[in-house]
């Protein structure tokens, strides 16, 4: 009796953490994707600064100040204002890259 107890007890333990890990990494990962999300643009926006904004290719740094130029008043205020929001949070190196460089322009 003691055995299937001590059975019981060790299968249920198993499958108890095996399901924490499972929601451990399924919570890391949404994390993840929260801060890959953190900095969205729209596209003409992301057309600033990527040739590929799925893929966040960067575009040359030289090419930035043509593209901003074309953009809206309103879409460069909000660029900048969800730069300053988002500067409380972790962004990506590029989104750094691109406030600084927003900020500045």
């Amino acid at each position: 009796m003691f055995t299937k107890l001590a059975t019981i007890t060790a299968a249920a333990t198993l499958v108890s953490f095996t399901a924490f890990a499972q929601d451990s990494s399924s919570n890391a990962g949404s994390t993840t994707n929260a801060m890959d999300q953190a900095m969205q643009m729209d596209e003409p926006t992301a057309n600033v600064f990527y040739s590929d904004a799925k893929a966040r290719t960067f575009r040359p740094e030289a090419e930035w100040s043509k593209n901003w130029a074309g953009l809206k008043d309103e879409q460069r205020a909000k660029m900048k204002a969800d730069c300053s929001t988002n500067g409380a949070t972790p962004r990506s190196e590029g989104d750094t890259r691109i406030c600084d460089w927003a900020g500045n322009n």
